[in-house]
């Protein structure tokens, strides 16, 4: 939290002093170049505060990982002895198996915990290859499509040709499971989700997830992707800060954008392979 306080005094004394620059110059200025300069202020300000939020991202992922390298590799030690005990005993008391299967399944959900911190503190990718994306995207779709069709959702898919992508298959098949798998709890009485892929003028390769749920309020929206704010019942608040880290490491982008009560739609670029 003092990190961020520092980073936004800094940013916001930048653009204080940019701004009395500016005022001092215009009263020697024609007006046709004040209009020109006015516009660019106010590019400048957004960019000025583009920057200051990706600063405290960039902050919030270094804390969480360093964090995440100091305790994660202790816990996932005895939990993995934990677990093997709760199923020899389950095996061996079976009248009492039941606890035994509450107590593993609780085991695996702090082993996933850990895991995401794990992700967090060693995010190097092994090995990048050429993927198709479309390809990527439906696998993972077969993979949710009984998921979504037990809560009334439906997928739909429309890919456009694109060429490959540069990836690591295994980490952007996790982040499309995560995106699709909060869209479809954003409809607990159903609907319909779409996915598409298309190139975009300026070379990325977009991949978009929308669905049309409840949609997520704007004081909200600002704290998606911070590290453990999460608005669900069992959520850790890693899945979608994973995603963005991800995508980054990928060299492509991550936003979010939503409207209450219709919908939310997250769209990914990521660069096609070079030649």
């Amino acid at each position: 939290m003092e990190s961020e306080n520092i980073y936004r005094k800094k940013m916001e004394q930048q653009i204080l002093e940019s701004a009395q620059s500016y005022h001092k110059l215009v009263d020697f200025l024609p007006e046709p170049i004040i209009i020109n300069m006015n516009e660019s202020v106010d590019n400048s300000k957004e960019m000025m505060q583009e920057i200051m939020e990706s600063l405290i991202q960039s902050e919030r992922l270094a804390t969480v990982g360093k964090l995440a390298a100091g305790v994660a590799h202790e816990i996932r030690n005895p939990l993995t002895a934990l677990r093997g005990f709760c199923q020899l005993l389950g095996e061996k008391y079976t009248d009492d198996s039941y606890y035994f299967n509450i107590m593993i399944t609780e085991l695996d959900r702090i082993n996933m915990i850990v895991n995401d911190f794990m992700t967090l503190s060693n995010p190097q990718i092994a090995e990048f290859k050429n993927e198709n994306i479309n390809k990527i995207l439906q696998s993972v779709i077969s993979i949710l499509e009984t998921q979504a069709l037990l809560n009334n959702v439906i997928i739909v898919a429309s890919y456009h040709e694109v060429p490959p992508i540069r990836c690591e298959e295994g980490q952007l098949k996790q982040v499309f499971m995560n995106v699709i798998n909060n869209a479809i709890h954003a409809m607990p009485t159903g609907g319909e989700i779409k996915v598409s892929t298309q190139v975009k003028r300026d070379g990325y390769i977009q991949v978009s997830i929308e669905d049309d749920g409840i949609g997520i309020p704007e004081d909200i929206l600002r704290r998606v992707g911070e590290p453990f704010f999460t608005t669900k019942v069992n959520g850790t608040g890693l899945g979608l800060m994973i995603s963005r880290r991800i995508i980054e490491n990928h060299n492509g982008l991550f936003a979010i954008s939503s409207k209450v009560n219709q919908g939310t739609t997250v769209t990914i670029n990521l660069t096609k392979a070079t030649e």
